[in-house]
């Protein structure tokens, strides 16, 4: 009897322990298939060689591969988080926007994407019946931080210096904000501090971002 009890015992271990694998596998499945998609939505190639994903950060994954062009094989990368597309790049030859050399357009990209995402939250809140604002947030901070940084980080890039590298400090969370203060470095600039604020919803979803530099 205690034989045939342990066996439904292991067995349900088991599977507690193969399912988190199994969601992360499949999460990288989908960030390289987002990925792949896009590069060749945008830039009209299909020779798509070693394709690579690393999970960075909380449901968040880097997509690394090359493209095959003219014999050669160009870099590609994109930032997957949440199931979306965040950013991506292409460093190769390609028959699509040729004239925006300025490594800009995966960036354009992830600004308006993330506006169509805060517009849809928006108007999913409409009659919530929670208006005011001032709920705690039932999110980890470590999360919230890692979403904060995101924006904070593509938002300097775009508007400043596309070498910018965000580090975030003395973060604290005031109701629905994360504030904090921001180092940013740049590659061949003087490193500038800051303050920031970046406001989510009551589940813990990003709004809007702004920072101050001095």
């Amino acid at each position: 009897m205690r034989h045939c009890a342990l066996v439904p015992l292991s067995a349900a271990l088991a599977l507690a322990l193969a399912l988190p694998v199994s969601a992360i596998a499949a999460e990288v499945d989908d960030a390289q298939g987002l990925c792949q998609d896009k590069i060749r939505e945008v830039y009209d190639v299909s020779k798509l060689r070693d394709v690579w994903t690393e999970q960075v950060g909380n449901h968040k994954f880097q997509v690394h591969g090359k493209v095959k062009a003219n014999d050669q094989l160009y870099p590609f990368e994109c930032k997957i988080k949440h199931g979306q597309v965040q950013s991506y790049s292409y460093d190769g030859p390609h028959d699509r926007h040729g004239d925006d050399d300025s490594g800009n357009l995966g960036k354009a990209v992830a600004i308006g994407a993330g506006l169509a995402i805060v517009a849809a939250i928006v108007a999913s809140q409409a009659g919530d019946g929670d208006k005011d604002g001032t709920s705690t947030l039932n999110v980890q901070k470590s999360v919230l931080e890692d979403d904060c940084h995101d924006a904070l980080e593509s938002r300097i890039r775009y508007e400043r210096n596309g070498s910018a590298q965000v580090a975030l400090k003395h973060t604290q969370v005031n109701g629905r904000d994360l504030t904090g203060e921001a180092r940013v470095t740049y590659y061949d600039e003087s490193p500038n501090r800051g303050t920031f604020t970046c406001h989510f919803d009551k589940h813990g979803r990003l709004l809007d971002s702004s920072y101050q530099l001095y």
